[in-house]
C-alpha cells in the first residue's frame, strides 16, 4: 500500500503509449445522491471519443454499472467499455467481447431487496443487468442494518458481496475491475501499452493492482486513503484537466 501524501501523476502527453482505464462515478461524473441523479457534461462523450482517437484506441471505461446504463448515459460514445465490474466488456462497435456468460440474479432475490429498500427512508435500490446495489448515503442511519440483511441475502442466494463507497452490492458474479482490465490489455490495441486505471470508489483497487502488476500504475480521484494506487488527483475536475477534456 502507499500511504499518504500521494502526488499527482505525470501529465499524460509525458507517458508513452498510455493504455487508460476510467472509472465512471466519481472520476468522470461528479457523484450524485442516487446512480440515476448523475450529471453528464455534454461534451463528455465526444471528448473521451476523441481521447480515444488520439491514443490509437487505447481507452476504456470501467465501471461497476451495468453496459445499458453507460450507454444511456454515452450514447454515442465509441470506447470500450467493461461494465459489471468486469463480467461484461464491449467493443467501441457495442460487439461482444466478454469472455463468459453470467446469469442474471433470480427474481426472489430481486424482490426481497425491492421490499427491504421500500421500508427504508433514502435507502437506494440499483437494479443491474447481473445484481444490485444498496446505494445508502441518505440512510447512513440504517447503514449496519443494511449491510447485515445484504450479508443474509447473498447467503441465502449465493450471491457475491462487493462493499462500496455508502453502497453494498450483490451480484451473480465475483469478477473485478482488475479482471476487467487484464482482459482488454491481452487485446490489441490496449497490449503493449503503459496501463493506468483511474478510480476513486474501494473497487477500483482491484483496478489499481491489476495496473500495477503489469507495470503500470493506478491514480486515485478524491478522498486520500491508504490505497494501491500510486498517484492522486483531487475531484472530477482535476481528472477531465490531466485527460485533456475539459
Amino acid at each position: 500500500m502507499v500511504a499518504d501524501p500521494l502526488g499527482p501523476p505525470p501529465a499524460l502527453g509525458e507517458i508513452a503509449r498510455p493504455s487508460l482505464f476510467l472509472d465512471f462515478d466519481g472520476t468522470l461524473v461528479d457523484l450524485a445522491p442516487s446512480p440515476d441523479g448523475i450529471s453528464v457534461p455534454e461534451h463528455l462523450s465526444d471528448a473521451l471519443e476523441r481521447k480515444a482517437s488520439a491514443l490509437d484506441g487505447r481507452l476504456a471505461i470501467v465501471t461497476g454499472r451495468f453496459i445499458e446504463d453507460i450507454r444511456s448515459h454515452l450514447p454515442e460514445c465509441a470506447v470500450v467499455l467493461s461494465g459489471s465490474h468486469g463480467a461484461e466488456i464491449t467493443s467501441p462497435d457495442g460487439s461482444s467481447v466478454a469472455e463468459r456468460e453470467v446469469p442474471r440474479v433470480d427474481d426472489a432475490a430481486l424482490d426481497a431487496a425491492r421490499d427491504f429498500a421500500a421500508g427504508i427512508d433514502g435507502l437506494v435500490l440499483e437494479e443491474k443487468a447481473l445484481g444490485f446495489g444498496l446505494h445508502y448515503r441518505a440512510s447512513q442511519d440504517r447503514a449496519e442494518d443494511i449491510r447485515e440483511f445484504a450479508r443474509g441475502l447473498a447467503r441465502e442466494h449465493d450471491l457475491h458481496l462487493r462493499p462500496g463507497k455508502m453502497l453494498v452490492e450483490l451480484t451473480t458474479t465475483d469478477a473485478t475491475k482488475g479482471d476487467g482490465v487484464r482482459a482488454i490489455m491481452r487485446q490489441p490495441p490496449f497490449s503493449g501499452g503503459m496501463p493506468i486505471f483511474v478510480g476513486d470508489d474501494t473497487t477500483d483497487e482491484d483496478g489499481f493492482a491489476a495496473v500495477d502488476e503489469m507495470g503500470g500504475f493506478g491514480i486515485l480521484v478524491g478522498e486520500k486513503r491508504e490505497t494501491k494506487a500510486r498517484f492522486h488527483l483531487f475531484d472530477v475536475a482535476a481528472v477531465h484537466k490531466w485527460l485533456e477534456i475539459e
